[in-house]
């Protein structure tokens, strides 16, 4: 993580099931497709009681990308050019 910011005291996260998780901090991540391709994410939450990694295939949409997911794996386009691609 870059450029990481620590979080103020009691920020956190709301999740599905309606339990919450503590946010650390936030930065920006380098996320690694292949092709040797990558995106730089803004403003990402650092929160380490979470084991894996989400992104927001909504605020990707909102940036102007295209997720699709199909067959375990995700690719992501912009202005119909391949960004990448990655197994889940």
């Amino acid at each position: 993580m870059h450029d990481f910011e620590d979080a103020p005291d009691g920020e956190h996260v709301f999740m599905g099931n309606a339990a919450t998780a503590g946010v650390m901090g936030k930065g920006k991540i380098l996320l690694k497709f292949t092709f040797e391709k990558s995106l730089c994410l803004n403003n990402v939450l650092f929160v380490p009681s979470l084991h894996k990694n989400l992104v927001s295939s909504s605020l990707l949409d909102i940036a102007g990308f295209e997720v699709n997911q199909k067959a375990g794996k995700i690719i992501i386009l912009r202005d119909g050019v391949f960004v990448g691609k990655k197994l889940l």
